[in-house]
């Protein structure tokens, strides 16, 4: 409305229009609000989504660091287990080979010393 027009009008349509006016300010502020309760029930969704998320991929991160230690743990036990058969089997092998070679050399001396 104009000034022109707004001059014409009498208190009592005023008075309406400035109450219309108010009623609609308080429907605008009304739905301002719904909308801010909803973006926030939103977001608060939206960050329990984020935390469970956050949580799965850190369940998921230790479940994968553990399963990588325990093969990188059988490597090692299983590489152990090969070096002491290997160990074992040197000497054993330098066990009979000691044990022939003092057979060996005690035959020799008996023979020298009985003149045989």
């Amino acid at each position: 409305m104009t000034a022109e027009q707004k001059r014409e009008l009498t208190p009592e349509e005023r008075f309406t229009e400035l109450v219309l006016v108010r009623e609609k300010e308080q429907e605008i502020k009304r739905r301002i609000e719904e909308a801010r309760a909803r973006a926030e029930e939103i977001l608060g969704r939206a960050r329990e989504r984020a935390a469970y998320l956050k949580s799965q991929g850190l369940q998921e991160l230790q479940r994968e660091l553990e399963r990588r230690r325990a093969e990188a743990r059988a490597a090692y036990e299983a590489e152990a287990h090969k070096i002491l058969s290997e160990g074992r089997a040197a000497a054993h092998h330098a066990q009979e080979h000691i044990a022939a070679r003092a057979s060996h050399l005690l035959e020799k001396l008996r023979r020298e010393l009985f003149f045989e």
